[in-house]
């Protein structure tokens, strides 16, 4: 009990940093999309690499990535992954916050579906038996293959796509890289137990580098393409179902599969996706590559939205 009480406190303070990482990697994305004028994904990615907005939300990244590994470590991959979503929820004061007004009672309300969806979902679903098992080899390998794949055909569609469709494309590419690399990331937790050299040896911390990079180039893809209400529902609710997938399959953790248990967690998860859609659904249209971000970031008197606002 104590191991799962940790877990759930590192996996929120963590997602609270991922949700100030995401603000300013979104402002950046629409600043250097703007600067670029749209002209090639190379000068986006290379101008996106040395902004200041981009290196500050990369550094909350690595705190947020420091506490999602300890909440790895000591808890299952079904309960830690679910509550990451919360990071919208911890996005909304910070929105506010820059904008100096308060919250309207209609966010509340969404904010307030989205945690009573994320709570019953976890309630029904995590079952009081042990933890999982090591990860199985069968598994384990086919799960490398489906979502490697998945994120490679994601990025086509997406890069074949304009506007909604690529951003909502990218984005669950992005989602199954991150669930790949939160699996790999458990993984690496263990392999610290037998010192920092056998880490080295084995392949899941490379796939964390690997999946981890390639899940954050295409979220900035995602958030280039179109505002967050078309990217972020998808890729939060990619990145929990599928690393439920992987707990359960390739972790051997325990999951409730009883048909009134799956009533509850589909219905849980359809209210948090309901939630993140109606929260990051108020923003204003993408941005045009060769204006001002929705026309109205930056202006006079309005900051510009960090996190649902106008910038694509």
């Amino acid at each position: 009990m104590a191991l799962t009480l940790i877990a759930t406190a590192a996996a929120l303070v963590g997602a609270a940093l991922y949700a100030i990482s995401t603000a300013l990697l979104h402002r950046s994305a629409g600043l250097v999309a703007q600067a670029t004028g749209g002209r090639g994904m190379a000068r986006f990615v290379a101008r996106t690499s040395v902004h200041p907005l981009w290196l500050l939300g990369m550094l909350g990244q690595l705190f947020g990535f420091g506490l999602h590994a300890l909440a790895l470590h000591d808890g299952p991959l079904t309960l830690v992954q679910p509550l990451m979503v919360t990071e919208v929820v911890f996005a909304l004061p910070l929105r506010h916050l820059l904008e100096g007004r308060r919250p309207r009672n209609s966010e509340l309300a969404w904010a307030a579906l989205l945690c009573t969806g994320l709570a019953t979902f976890l309630v029904v679903a995590t079952s009081a038996e042990g933890p999982g098992r090591a990860p199985d080899a069968l598994p384990t390998f086919v799960a490398v293959l489906t979502i490697g794949g998945g994120m490679g055909l994601c990025t086509f569609l997406g890069r074949s796509a304009k506007g909604n469709w690529a951003a909502a494309a990218l984005a669950v590419g992005a989602g199954l890289g991150f669930a790949g690399t939160a699996g790999a990331l458990k993984q690496v937790t263990t392999e610290l137990g037998h010192g920092v050299g056998a880490v080295f040896l084995d392949w899941p911390v490379y796939a964390v580098a690997v999946g981890g990079a390639a899940g954050m180039l295409l979220t900035q893809l995602a958030f280039k393409a179109a505002p967050l209400r078309a990217s972020l529902p998808a890729m939060a609710t990619v990145d929990t179902v599928a690393s439920l997938v992987l707990g359960v399959t390739v972790f051997d953790e325990p999951f409730r599969v009883t048909p009134l248990a799956l009533f509850g967690e589909v219905t849980g998860l359809v209210v948090v996706v309901l939630g993140l859609a109606l929260l990051t659904g108020g923003e204003g249209p993408a941005a045009p590559a060769n204006g001002p971000a929705g026309g109205t970031a930056g202006a006079p008197g309005r900051p510009a939205e960090l996190v649902g606002g106008d910038v694509a």
